[in-house]
């Protein structure tokens, strides 16, 4: 793990917060981030069960593992025997891997840009994916499929207790795994709006 020299920095064993920009600008990407988020979903892998989970073929993913590597966000952790050939094995340098800090330095606010962008294109192709899935569930306390965007205006400590609770749900995310379920997408933004005065007096 990177110290406190800006090449990142970790709050625990567990989590590696993404400051670097030569990190920043390699999670830029559709592909990348999805690589990261089924590598963090599913554990390590090697490409052809990576590419597997994600619905792709391996060789549309060498590069974009290498660009991973490159980066020091995917790190090769060993090697498995599959049809008799020794396959590399692939993991996120943390079990969680998070941007948020980076949206402190100004300097990032570009690349942070479309970095959103991908995640939300990604959102609406999961969604998408997700709205055919033979395990959805649309409603009911196992629901997996929804959406939601509101607007209003919380109080502060209504702010605490929203922030409180996307945490929680992060946390649950990232502690449970349970391999007889399907893989699930989460995705959010939260972000204060500009009021456009009104044109007519």
């Amino acid at each position: 793990m990177a110290g406190s020299d800006g090449s990142g920095e970790t709050n625990d064993q567990d989590t590696y917060w993404v400051l670097r920009k030569d990190q920043l600008e390699c999670m830029a990407s559709t592909v990348r981030m999805d690589i990261v988020d089924h590598l963090v979903g599913n554990g390590q892998m090697s490409i052809k069960q990576l590419a597997a989970s994600m619905g792709r073929q391996p060789s549309s993913i060498y590069y974009h593992i290498d660009m991973l590597v490159k980066a020091e966000l995917v790190v090769e952790v060993g090697t498995q025997i599959s049809n008799r050939r020794s396959e590399v094995l692939y993991a996120t340098r943390a079990p969680r891997i998070r941007l948020q800090k980076a949206l402190a330095d100004p300097d990032n606010l570009e690349t942070i840009d479309r970095t959103v962008g991908a995640v939300c294109r990604q959102a609406h192709r999961d969604f998408v994916e997700g709205m055919t899935h033979p395990d959805a569930q649309l409603e009911g306390p196992e629901r997996n499929l929804g959406f939601f965007r509101l607007i209003n205006r919380p109080s502060a400590e209504s702010l605490r207790e929203i922030n409180g609770y996307i945490e929680r749900i992060a946390e649950i995310l990232w502690e449970e795994r349970d391999t007889d379920q399907p893989l699930i997408a989460f995705a959010w933004t939260l972000t204060p709006l500009h009021e456009k005065a009104d044109s007519e007096d």
